[in-house]
């Protein structure tokens, strides 16, 4: 991995935090919890959550990969630090733990509870390894002047140092939503002796 910018370098420092911590999380579980679901089933399991991850992040990921070829294209040099527009900032920030509004997800990044274990925890990594690349490909393109059609919301243009912003702060807000599951699982486990 090259030497990056200290942005960019911080931007990678998140990716592999939430990493640790999906693993750590993960590691602890075994596959019957790994999918338990709160409140009575009406609430996301771990493996919910980094599913969802692992799709929002694949679609952002492919969208930002042809913003940044675009901006290659056009010679679009990097000129200054990464930085969230006004927009992108308020909606990062809206995103951040501990979650104080919950929303719906949009249909697109509804995670499905039809993958194993295995292929939700692969897809997870494989999504983050692609923003990985992509966050080094940004250090010699003009991020702040990239932008792509937002995914989820057609209308918005979104600038790709936004996107990375976003997602750090979405990766946040779901790995904090499921070690809040992991919580519940140890409460529910000591009130009634298993975990189900």
């Amino acid at each position: 991995m090259p030497t990056l910018p200290q942005d960019l370098q911080k931007l990678t420092d998140a990716m592999d935090a939430a990493d640790r911590a999906a693993e750590e999380l993960s590691a602890a579980l075994s596959d019957q919890d790994f999918f338990w679901r709160p409140d009575g089933g009406t609430r996301w399991s771990v493996a919910l959550c980094l599913d969802h991850l692992a799709i929002a992040n694949d679609i952002y990921g492919r969208a930002i990969q042809g913003s940044l070829a675009m901006a290659r294209e056009r010679g679009w040099r990097r000129r200054d630090p990464v930085a969230p527009g006004f927009l992108g900032r308020k909606f990062a920030e809206s995103l951040e733990p501990p979650v104080k509004r919950r929303t719906s997800a949009p249909g697109r990044i509804k995670p499905q509870a039809t993958r194993t274990r295995a292929e939700i925890l692969d897809a997870y990594r494989e999504a983050h390894d692609r923003i990985r690349r992509l966050i080094v490909e940004a250090a010699d393109v003009d991020a702040n002047r990239a932008t792509f059609k937002n995914p989820f919301i057609g209308v918005v243009r979104m600038k790709v140092s936004s996107a990375f912003h976003v997602i750090a702060a979405h990766d946040r807000r779901h790995i904090w939503q499921a070690q809040q599951v992991v919580t519940a699982l140890r409460a529910n486990v000591g009130t009634t002796g298993s975990g189900h």
